[in-house]
């Protein structure tokens, strides 16, 4: 039986936590979380006892090492003081991403792995998805013969991009990351494993364009109820979380997530409401999206060369009306087309074959394609078997999309100089 801890119990940590219950020879022995709703939320359906529920986490590591595994699922600046403890304590770690905003931090918790020899698998859930693996595996089959172009378009919601990057968690870098790496490490990790090279230089351009100031329309107020554009506004909150109500219907909410669950446990309408209009934490996401303290980009261009010399050009942006992304990959012998919001691949040979191929993802929607409980399955079949897959995202491969992560953002913050990879630090050898 393997024992298992969840240190946060946000929307990734309550995921993480609700497949592990499911899965065979595996307990959920211990919760910790700041916020004594949250763990109430699953306590008793997870069937853990109550002197095992932690407010702190300096309490819960006060108990030594208490579990098998511990899930980090906190805030991305606590990630790495609480991963190098956890180390210190013996715990094998699922990891939520990113690891870190600070690459010297990542290799700190690689380093420290390797020398107690324990397993962090780190939460890149895309490699898990069926889709993804689908075309790492073409491309690693030769399907397509040398890749030599990768163009990835990561499409984010507008509604998304607004509850989690405008009024949200990682609105600002000072708090998280910046948007690059918060959002975008998954892509660069994607990149980094379809190519099957490191990368060797990148330059970016872009920044924060829209929800600023200077972009509010004419009269908007400070929050969305007592706004006069709330009625047509797409960011209005009763919009985005319970649906706009017209005479006795109320709209479909905007979200297909229970995204309120960052502000509100409850699922119940006038919960929800009342929580925008008069709970500090709801009254953050009431806030008008061009009135916010928000400060990271919300459009980017990249251009990496890898050193194999694939190139790759990449975009990111926030007006979408769903999240998508998009993958096109142009090789000696044919090209690929893939979207996942529809999960359909499409492939052309230059010898005229073409073949369409729909990928068969249940649910579609819920658990990042499959990939969540994915993770989820590798991290335990490793720790029972000992023999990690090459495709799995241990942190010895994450630190990799961090490091581009870091370079990317260096080159647009110097108006997009070519950074080359060798500027960033890379895993130190063994002493």
């Amino acid at each position: 039986m393997l024992k298992v801890a969840v240190l946060g119990l946000g929307s990734r940590g309550k995921n993480y936590g609700e497949y592990l219950v499911k899965t065979p020879d595996v307990q959920v022995v211990a919760l910790c979380d700041k916020i004594p709703a949250k763990i109430e939320n699953v306590r008793k359906a997870w069937n853990v006892p109550a002197e095992r529920c932690y407010l702190s986490a300096e309490t819960f590591f006060g108990q030594g090492r208490i579990a098998d595994i511990l899930v980090i699922a906190t805030q991305d600046k606590d990630h790495y003081g609480h991963a190098m403890r956890a180390l210190d304590l013996g715990y094998h770690l699922l990891l939520e991403k990113p690891v870190s905003p600070d690459v010297e931090q990542c290799l700190d918790i690689e380093q420290k792995a390797r020398e107690k020899g324990l397993k962090v698998l780190v939460c890149h859930v895309l490699r898990y998805a069926t889709y993804y693996r689908y075309i790492h595996d073409l491309i690693a089959a030769g399907e397509l013969g040398d890749v030599l172009l990768i163009k990835h378009d990561e499409n984010i919601a507008h509604w998304h991009f607004a509850h989690s990057y405008v009024r949200g968690n990682w609105r600002k870098e000072s708090e998280s990351s910046p948007m690059m790496l918060a959002k975008c490490c998954h892509d660069l990790d994607l990149i980094y494993w379809f190519a099957a090279s490191k990368c060797k230089s990148v330059v970016s351009q872009g920044g924060l364009m829209h929800f600023k100031a200077d972009k509010a329309p004419q009269g908007a107020a400070d929050n969305c109820f007592d706004c006069p554009h709330r009625a047509t506004c797409p960011y209005d909150c009763e919009h985005l979380y319970v649906g706009r109500k017209k005479g006795l219907i109320r709209a479909k909410r905007k979200f297909r997530w229970n995204a309120s669950f960052a502000f509100c446990l409850s699922h119940k309408t006038q919960d929800i409401l009342h929580a925008l209009r008069n709970e500090p934490r709801g009254k953050q996401y009431a806030r008008c999206v061009y009135r916010c303290d928000n400060d990271v980009a919300d459009t980017q261009t990249v251009q990496m060369e890898m050193c194999n010399g694939t190139q790759v050009v990449m975009t990111v942006n926030a007006f979408n009306e769903h999240d998508h992304r998009h993958t096109e990959i142009r090789g000696t012998k044919g090209e690929l087309y893939a979207d996942d919001m529809g999960s359909v691949i499409r492939i052309r040979h230059f010898d005229k074959r073409e073949r369409k191929v729909v990928v068969n993802m249940i649910p579609v929607i819920k658990g990042h394609y499959g990939g969540d409980q994915g993770v989820i399955r590798a991290l335990i079949d490793m720790l029972r078997d000992g023999k990690p897959s090459e495709h799995h995202s241990l942190i010895e491969q994450t630190v990799e999309s961090h490091r581009i992560a870091a370079a990317i953002e260096l080159s647009r913050r110097e108006g997009g100089r070519r950074v080359e990879m060798s500027e960033i630090p890379d895993i130190r050898e063994s002493k």
